[in-house]
């Protein structure tokens, strides 16, 4: 019997096949604080933002205890690329299990020395972020133990579960993610909030209803960027934080109750509230 693992990048922008059977689906992973004139870290190659996501997709081996376990669920990571092209600094920013964090960092360190990011005319230092989620097929036979599902934050939202939640009908969340975009530009024409030049990580739950609330953006650590000017002093791309008012953080939260209704996630073989990270794309991409 075939069993389908797919490994999902974010938002996806293509498929590669591994083997045996396996699917795989990128996005771009975004600079944790874009910024204008600024071109991100690529392959030496060339393939832009979803090339590099690409390379990091195919180092990524779903760990055989999580595949043992039926453990899904996302992991954020962040790694650094110095001004000349060095990836360093890897860190797991939000945890699924120890040995799906750990595959994730792993494939990051095996990336080649990069083209660096390029601001005003010059290589410059500059964070990368990239939700990663581990979802197994919905049909898959995979031996399941009964083995504590860890929840995350709060008694009601878990992290790592047996079954992730599905849209659609379809694994992988580039539907929501589209659908979410498309309902809260039509509500924002009546109610005049901006939309985004650049792109914006959220959060999002599912509830075990499968209805979509507790819309959050996406915060990161100053210190990141603290720790790089130390370093590469002036060398460290100037970024620009885009905030998200709270009418148009509402406005978001509005537009993800529209939408049709989630297969929520199982965890011990009961619905469970997840939260799921995804990405609001500015005009143009």
């Amino acid at each position: 019997m075939t069993t389908t693992i797919a490994l999902f990048l974010g938002v996806g922008l293509g498929t590669i096949t591994f083997a045996p059977a396996a699917l795989a689906q990128t996005v771009s992973a975004t600079p944790e604080r874009p910024n204008i004139s600024f071109r991100t870290p690529q392959l030496p190659e060339g393939g832009g933002q979803p090339g590099l996501v690409r390379a990091i997709q195919l180092r990524v081996k779903y760990p055989i205890q999580a595949l043992r376990y039926g453990i899904q669920g996302q992991s954020e990571v962040s790694f650094v690329v110095a001004p000349d092209g060095r990836v360093g600094r890897v860190k797991i920013t939000r945890s699924l299990e120890a040995q799906t964090d750990s595959a994730v960092v792993r494939a990051v360190r095996q990336l080649p020395q990069l083209s660096p990011g390029v601001q005003f005319g010059k290589p410059v230092a500059c964070v990368l972020t990239a939700p990663i989620t581990f979802q197994l097929d919905g049909l898959s036979k995979l031996a399941r133990s009964k083995r504590p599902v860890p929840a995350a934050d709060s008694l009601r939202l878990y992290t790592a579960v047996e079954q992730m939640p599905i849209y659609q009908g379809i694994l992988g969340y580039r539907g929501l993610a589209n659908d979410l975009n498309a309902e809260y530009l039509r509500l924002r024409a009546e109610s005049g909030c901006f939309v985004p030049k650049t792109n914006l990580g959220i959060l999002v739950t599912v509830g075990p209803g499968g209805t979509l609330y507790d819309v959050q953006r996406v915060t990161h650590d100053p210190k990141d960027y603290e720790a790089l000017r130390a370093e590469y002093g002036d060398a460290v791309a100037i970024q620009e934080e885009e905030e998200l008012p709270a009418a148009c953080l509402e406005l978001l939260g509005r537009a993800a109750r529209n939408l049709p209704r989630v297969a929520p996630a199982y965890a011990d073989g009961k619905r469970v509230a997840m939260r799921l990270q995804l990405t609001l794309l500015a005009p143009g991409n």
